[in-house]
């Protein structure tokens, strides 16, 4: 086997800030959004909370073909499903997508994103499996599989260990990016939060996005944002904490408290993070937990998603797509990508800062603690061009 890869540099047409028209049918539709994942068994219908311009919804899990088909009938948005085969399945150099065996017809990759986009997707997406770290070969294999692919209705997913972020393995996953000639969607794997794996991890995805400008976040949380105020093209945030982090295919959960029930986790958006709604209720027991004013909540106190049931969690998934969906308008509309940097780190600023008065409004010093992704986006520099840009363009 050959292990080189023939690369060639990958162009994003236009701006960051506007939808390339002169590109294929998977990166007009992703463009410059923010979508939406959640499990097939806690949609039992179309949102009606996604920003229509900014905003869209992927089917995962079990059933999620099924359900993409019929939520096509009433659902009108960008929409899609993750066969999400990078969950259990470890890429090899010659097999880095999961594809059905013992088919008589069909049963190739381009069939497979066929059928996707027969069952009512507005593009498909490439069934990766999990990549590991160390192992460049299957990685190599992804461009090299998809270069015979002649459509432009696929996005190809690229999930891998986290320690691709590394400097020294970074400039081969930039490489192996350059090569792919259709949408990139990144997923990073790794126990809990993978930004926290390694201390230069967030700066050092930074770069990479500038280096590969139009590469989108998935399977992520609000690190999608930061990415969008960084040169990425697209993100995909998970409405429940399992969709919004990737465990690697092969290792179980890891979990930082004492084995017991899970969940729903919620998102408290002054404070720009996600909780339990079991550490919010009891946080809040002795004194009134914030209101939310999203589209889903009208004014219901933020520890209201206390339960257990898949109502319950579907309750607080829509709470938290609908949340950050409102915030999209503000962040994608900015003129500039120094605007919209600028943005966001002061978002990030007032929530670190927020913690604090909580705390004090609660009586509970040191209960609510600014997560580490969130205090380094509020306190990492801005890209020396970036900020250049803004001075410049700032009113006298």
């Amino acid at each position: 086997m050959n292990d080189h890869t023939d690369t060639h540099p990958r162009t994003v047409a236009g701006s960051l800030l506007t939808a390339p028209v002169a590109q294929g049918a998977a990166t007009r539709a992703v463009a410059q959004r923010v979508l939406t994942l959640e499990r097939a068994n806690l949609l039992a219908q179309a949102p009606d909370y996604l920003n229509s311009a900014h905003g869209g919804l992927v089917v995962c899990g079990n059933g999620g073909s099924a359900r993409l088909r019929t939520l096509r009938s009433s659902f009108d948005g960008v929409l899609a499903e993750d066969p999400a085969a990078y969950e259990k399945e470890i890429a090899g150099p010659e097999a880095p997508f999961s594809l059905p065996e013992d088919v008589l017809f069909g049963g190739d990759l381009d069939s497979v994103l066929q059928e996707q986009i027969d069952r009512g997707a507005t593009f498909a997406i490439t069934p990766t499996r999990y990549i590991r770290a160390g192992d460049p070969a299957s990685l190599k294999a992804v461009p090299r599989e998809t270069k015979t692919l002649r459509r432009d209705d696929v996005i190809v997913t690229l999930p891998l260990s986290v320690g691709w972020l590394r400097a020294e393995a970074r400039p081969l996953l930039i490489t192996v990016i350059s090569a792919i000639e259709h949408p990139v969607a990144l997923i990073l794997g790794g126990q809990h939060d993978p930004l926290k794996q390694f201390t230069a991890a967030p700066q050092n995805l930074r770069e990479l996005l500038t280096e590969v400008p139009g590469t989108g976040l998935w399977r992520t949380d609000l690190a999608g944002f930061d990415a969008l105020a960084h040169g990425a093209g697209f993100a995909a945030v998970g409405a429940g904490g399992s969709l919004r982090h990737l465990i690697p295919a092969g290792e179980r959960a890891q979990t930082s408290g004492p084995p017991g029930p899970h969940y729903p986790s919620v998102l408290v958006p002054h404070l720009l993070r996600f909780s339990t709604a079991k550490f919010l209720a009891d946080a809040y027991a002795n004194t009134p937990p914030p209101r939310c004013h999203c589209s889903q909540c009208d004014g219901a106190y933020l520890d209201s998603f206390f339960g257990l049931t898949n109502q319950m969690k579907a309750a607080a998934h829509a709470h938290n797509s609908a949340t950050w969906n409102a915030w999209l308008p503000d962040l994608l509309e900015q003129p500039t990508l120094a605007d919209r940097q600028h943005r966001w780190r002061t978002r990030c600023q007032h929530a670190v800062d927020a913690h604090a008065t909580e705390n004090t409004r609660i009586g509970q010093p040191g209960r609510f603690k600014p997560p580490t992704s969130l205090k380094k986006w509020a306190t990492l520099p801005l890209s020396a061009d970036t900020a250049e840009d803004h001075e410049t363009s700032a009113p006298g």
